[in-house]
């Protein structure tokens, strides 16, 4: 396939079209949002505005990136993630600030936690239009969120048994509730990434996104991987 047919085609086309639409959403949203209402929660509204900004860039990278120019879009998508995370760490511990959600909120919550996982999978996109690195990058991501996976799993357990053993309120699930699911949400995407780039077999793939639902199962998964051969080049 030709570059320019390369530009018009592939996974990059989804994104594009996410990032247009959060644009629009996030900026409409926003705009009405200051417009009418700015006084009732200014950070928010004001945040929400900055995400839409960061997704019309990001919409930029992208399509830059198709082209073969992919710095502009590591950038962007490297702030958009922060923002993401920091906005949504910020919104659980300064809950007075957010009176209203903004776009990035609790992860992005209102949105399906769709904040959180775009800008992952946006970076993961890049990565596989390197070919010299997109064997050792993902598996070694697939690692990691694995891992996360399991410690996310770990923190919202806990919330759970301070809430409903000890009936020490609720802030545990509130804070390690989201963060458990932007982290399913990012194993599921890294998972069929992996199985793209290792070349893994239908059963396989299926028992990596199934161990993403029993607690602790993803590291289990993982070992697995590592000691037959699927998470090396080749990998089946």
């Amino acid at each position: 396939m030709t570059q320019s047919g390369a530009s018009r085609s592939g996974a990059h086309q989804l994104l594009l079209a996410v990032y247009a639409v959060f644009t629009l959403s996030a900026g409409a949203r926003s705009a009405v949002q200051l417009a009418t209402k700015a006084g009732d929660a200014p950070v928010a509204y004001s945040l929400s505005l900055l995400a839409a900004v960061t997704y019309a860039l990001g919409w930029v990278g992208i399509r830059r990136a198709s082209q073969g120019r992919t710095r502009f879009a590591s950038w962007m998508l490297w702030v958009e993630l922060t923002g993401v995370l920091g906005v949504g760490t910020l919104s659980l511990l300064q809950r007075d600030w957010f009176p209203d959600a903004s776009v990035w909120s609790d992860y992005g919550l209102d949105y399906g936690l769709v904040p959180a996982v775009l800008p992952v999978a946006g970076l993961f996109w890049l990565r596989t239009r390197d070919a010299d690195r997109v064997g050792t990058g993902t598996v070694t991501a697939f690692r990691v969120i694995a891992f996360a996976e399991a410690l996310s799993w770990l923190g919202l357990l806990t919330g759970m048994f301070f809430k409903y053993a000890v009936d020490a309120g609720e802030q545990g699930v509130h804070v390690f509730g989201p963060i458990h699911g932007t982290v399913f949400l990012t194993y599921v995407v890294v998972a069929l990434l992996t199985w793209r780039s290792q070349r893994w077999s239908l059963p396989t793939v299926f028992v990596a996104l199934a161990s993403s639902v029993p607690p602790f199962c993803t590291v289990v998964f993982e070992e697995w991987a590592r000691r037959t051969g699927r998470l090396e080049p080749g990998g089946r």
